[in-house]
């Protein structure tokens, strides 16, 4: 049973994406739609054959671990056999730099597994300029586009146990699945186009060549289109997994290091997903997009098609219309095009570059910065070594107040601002709701140390200056050397 170490690694691992109305946060929780990965565990255990199936497979292939490190397995490996269900309910718990280095040695892990995991060689300059050549081409719109909707379980696959894992097909999105396609596909080729001319893909819309994401969906809007962009927050859902026709709650909990005040815990928080959604309407073109960068190393647009578990909520935060819906879109696809250059230069990067070039929100957070002026998302990873020739996307990735770095001290504003909700009530767990109203009510009276303040960072500033001064006089030194040499 292949699938069932990846069902057991998402069903406890979960964690990098979308809402439904949630049911009443203070309702039983066999009255909820959803279950405890702690309840569910807890009957699967009952089963010798699937314990037995478990043990075989839990921790071997690091490709069914997700983005586990060693550690990880192994202390997951201890909780279930050792029937520590609840701990599997806050599981893992990994600050935002565990996480990288969980992510860093499960690339490894999965870089020793096999030959056919190894990543491919660079492609050369001749290569890149070949395949590109390929694809400049000038085409219509193809909208609308022929296409069946997907049935309602295309996305669904039955792994044993009653487990099921994938999504569920929402019949609305489903029945603009085709257009969004469609859509998607022109976005992200129109997006590869070099910004500073040359051959180039066009389409072709009413007499007018197009060759830029703007320029298309700015077409479109002159021609009787409403266009919104949603940026919108959710819950991250890597486990997707439904027991017996109940969603089960999976959500990957990460620690901030904010005390949650009045008692001796730190702040743990369910991992927050973000992305950028394109609404469009109209007399030919009927879509829904999302914009984000996800675990499958991809940073593009996609049609929107399932429906989400009704756990991961969701918030718009801002909503865009008319020239800021344009910017948006020129952003997203200058987006687009840094991430496949970045991609192509370090094809060595394990899971598609996912942390190391951030994770959903990072790609979000410089669209927000632009837009806004700050960014209200957490936790932002992206390594700004990768984006140095990149531009304006290089800008906006040194500018963002990354959670990664090993002095980083998460932001409690960031924290609240990337929650799925508006209200805290509406939170379906309540050991989160309360611990959340602690640390925002101590943030709004002022009692709350903020990121900049205390003994912790006055400590990290001290041994900066140090490390300056250390290196000043070493440059010192070499200075007087070289003086000395030339005499």
């Amino acid at each position: 049973m292949m699938g069932l170490g990846r069902a057991v690694s998402a069903l406890v691992l979960s964690g990098a994406l979308l809402c439904s109305a949630p049911s009443r946060a203070d309702q039983r929780a066999d009255q909820a739609p959803w279950l405890p990965v702690s309840q569910v565990m807890s009957e699967l255990a009952r089963n010798p054959e699937f314990v037995e199936s478990l043990y075989r497979r839990l921790g071997r292939n690091p490709k069914a671990g997700g983005i586990l490190g060693p550690d990880e397995i192994k202390r997951l490996r201890e909780m279930i056999l050792g029937k520590d269900f609840e701990g599997l309910d806050r599981f893992p718990g990994l600050t935002v730099q565990g996480m990288g280095r969980s992510v860093r040695l499960a690339g490894a892990m999965l870089s020793r597994s096999s030959d056919d995991d190894l990543p491919p060689e660079p492609a050369t300059a001749e290569q890149t300029a070949k395949e590109m050549a390929k694809e400049m081409v000038e085409e219509g719109l193809g909208i609308p586009a022929i296409g069946t909707p997907p049935a309602p379980d295309a996305y669904l696959r039955p792994l044993g146990f009653g487990l099921e894992a994938g999504d569920r097909v929402d019949p609305a999105l489903a029945e603009r699945y085709a257009d969004g396609l469609r859509l998607a596909e022109l976005l992200n080729r129109l997006s590869l186009n070099a910004p500073d001319g040359g051959r180039r893909h066009r389409v072709v819309l009413n007499g007018q060549t197009l060759d830029t994401p703007r320029a298309l969906v700015e077409a479109l809007a002159r021609n009787g289109h409403d266009v919104e962009v949603r940026d919108s927050r959710y819950f991250a859902n890597f486990g997707d997994l439904i027991y017996h026709g109940r969603d089960v709650l999976t959500p990957f909990w990460i620690d901030t290091r904010l005390p949650v005040p009045g008692t001796d815990r730190n702040l743990l928080v369910p991992v927050s997903h973000s992305q950028h959604e394109l609404v469009i309407r109209g007399p030919v073109v009927n879509a829904d997009l999302s914009f984000y960068f996800g675990i499958d190393g991809q940073a593009v647009f996609r049609p929107s098609v399932t429906r989400d578990q009704a756990w991961v909520m969701g918030r718009v935060a801002h909503r865009y219309r008319g020239e800021e819906a344009m910017e948006v879109i020129r952003l997203a696809g200058v987006i687009v095009h840094a991430y496949d250059a970045i991609k192509r230069r370090h094809p060595e990067l394990p899971f598609g570059g996912y942390y190391a070039l951030g994770v959903c929100n990072d790609v979000n957070a410089m669209i927000e910065l632009r837009m806004r002026g700050e960014t209200t998302l957490f936790p932002l990873t992206l390594d700004p070594q990768f984006f140095t020739d990149t531009g304006e996307v290089g800008r906006l990735a040194e500018s963002l107040p990354l959670d990664s770095r090993w002095w980083a001290v998460a932001d409690p504003r960031r924290v609240l601002g990337s929650l799925p909700v508006d209200d805290l009530a509406a939170l379906p767990l309540p050991s989160l709701r309360e611990d959340l109203e602690k640390v925002r009510a101590a943030l709004k009276g002022g009692r709350l140390p903020r990121p900049g303040v205390g003994g912790i960072t006055l400590l990290i500033a001290l041994l900066g200056a140090v490390m300056a001064a250390l290196v000043a006089a070493g440059l010192w030194s070499v200075r007087l050397w070289l003086v000395r040499r030339r005499r």
